[in-house]
């Protein structure tokens, strides 16, 4: 038991009587604002007195400065905030002390994260960690449509100027492919056309659904579930099947030649110039990867292609909880000022403003406390691009609930997601992992072998698809080698994981 400190307020504003400064060590990517200068986030640090300086850091450079900082264990930041901390970096370090346990902090100081448990009861059960503590504070989102994150889009203007159809199988989707390749389609007379690209491996605009086309879903984990039963998808017959496809692509010069050795900023920065030169890419909507005008004007959703054997599956997924939003250090001296400056995240029009734009800037809020995402953006922005150049968005903690959602109009952009939301439904996997917190022995088992079998697998797909291996020839020594880096007991984990979530 401590003693209240003298300098915090349990109740009222501001939290502290004279302001204080934490530091917050911030996973973000390149399409991200600076939090320092973001309105919401200033609002709350005036209001509390509790002063959060952000340093953000994106992609790989985040991963290896946060596991530096949590292996030393010293000078640490007061605050991890933004995601980016696994749930196995979250228990092994919340027992050892890194990571303080909230659980006593929302009871006494955090009434908006405790009504957010009682009106989401699955937080209860996704909030604690095996040992019972809850060291991290989530984003809770039920937006539907985020459970399809990852489509295709296709150059309609390209098919219109060549008289193509609209390709439904993988067999007229290479046809279109070498019409883009062969027939100048942006009229520029140069040969720029990239007829097909994606982000490998990437769940938001990769292709981790297209080998569904083949009878095999892909993820993340690489983990499908099929009559019940958890299968390594990278090992099943219909995996090769596509790769074989893939690696047709590639050799008839249909798949982009920087596929694999681009970067994300490489990867989006593609299709911005004066003329279209992609034909068709994976992402979570059109304009992200080519701007609102020419996603408007230029490209359409392609459906998921019906592969050879009639097989039409892509991916959902049951996305909602993330974890690691908020997580407070060994190092913070002010541990209870902290929570409750976390806890304003959680307040409803707060959260909106967090999520999805500023008021006046993004959002509009009508007379009758309901909200409309603007339309009216500045040249080139999407409500999405947008909001993460504004407002913290994914990486911000906070909840959105159903019933919230039935409060805010969508822009015309989010509306157009939503409908293609409900074009792919009908395509997707209706057995698929739930979302789950590891038990801390299968969390070990995952720490242990998947980085290896994750790197493996990537480092011969990409090989295979460039032409530098045969797969038919290379394909039981490749299943071997995996058998021997502990597959079976890696997918045994999420089988376990899917067994208890149909018991509970």
């Amino acid at each position: 038991e401590t003693s209240t400190p003298e300098n915090f307020n349990a109740e009222g504003y501001p939290v502290v009587n004279e302001p204080i400064e934490l530091s917050a060590f911030t996973f973000c990517e390149s399409d991200s604002g600076d939090f320092n200068t973001m309105t919401m986030v200033q609002e709350i640090n005036e209001k509390t007195g509790v002063h959060v300086t952000f340093e953000q850091v994106m992609g790989d450079a985040y991963t290896e400065r946060k596991n530096l900082l949590l292996a030393s264990g010293t000078d640490l930041p007061d605050i991890f905030f933004g995601g980016g901390v696994t749930d196995s970096d979250i228990l092994r370090y919340g027992r050892a002390g890194v990571f303080i346990p909230l659980n006593d902090l929302i009871d006494k100081y955090a009434p908006r994260v405790k009504q957010m448990m009682e009106d989401d009861p699955s937080m209860q059960t996704l909030m604690p960690m095996e040992d019972g503590n809850i060291y991290d504070l989530p984003f809770d989102d039920q937006y539907l449509p985020e459970n399809i994150p990852e489509m295709l889009f296709i150059n309609k203007t390209w098919l219109e100027t060549l008289g193509l159809e609209m390709p439904t199988t993988t067999e007229e989707f290479r046809q279109v492919l070498t019409a883009f390749k062969e027939n100048d389609p942006n009229g520029n007379s140069e040969a720029d056309e990239i007829p097909f690209t994606y982000y490998p491996n990437a769940t938001y605009e990769g292709d981790l659904s297209l080998s569904g086309s083949f009878g095999v879903l892909d993820t993340s984990k690489h983990i499908m579930i099929k009559d019940g039963t958890a299968l390594f998808s990278n090992t099943q017959d219909g995996y090769k099947d596509y790769i074989k496809y893939q690696a047709q692509l590639y050799a008839e010069g249909l798949l982009d030649p920087e596929v694999f050795t681009q970067d994300s900023s490489q990867y989006y920065a593609k299709n911005q110039g004066e003329v279209a030169t992609v034909g068709v890419f994976s992402a979570y909507a059109p304009e992200l990867f080519c701007g609102i005008d020419r996603a408007n004007n230029e490209y359409t959703l392609l459906e998921p292609l019906e592969g050879p054997n009639g097989d039409r599956l892509w991916n959902k997924y049951n996305f909602g909880f993330y974890s690691g939003k908020i997580l407070i250090t060994s190092d913070n001296e002010y541990p209870e000022a902290t929570m409750r400056w976390a806890d304003e995240f959680y307040d409803e029009e707060m959260s909106i403003r967090v999520h999805w734009g500023e008021i006046g800037d993004g959002v509009i809020k009508n007379d009758d406390g309901t909200y409309q995402l603007q339309n009216d953006l500045p040249d080139g922005y999407s409500i999405d691009s947008y909001r993460f150049l504004k407002a913290p968005a994914f990486y911000g903690p906070g909840v959105l609930l159903d019933s919230t959602y039935q409060k805010i109009t969508l822009g015309d952009d989010k509306i157009k997601k939503a409908q293609y939301y409900e074009i792919y439904d009908p395509y997707t996997t209706t057995e698929y992992l739930p979302t789950v917190r590891l038990p801390e022995d299968d969390q070990e088992i995952v720490a242990q072998y998947f980085t290896d079998i994750d790197t493996y697998v990537a480092n011969n797909k990409a090989k295979w698809i460039v032409g530098e291996g045969d797969v038919d020839a290379e394909w039981e020594n490749y299943k071997s080698d995996l058998d021997k880096m502990n597959v079976a007991e890696y997918v045994a984990v999420y089988q376990r994981a899917y067994d208890n979530s149909k018991a509970e």
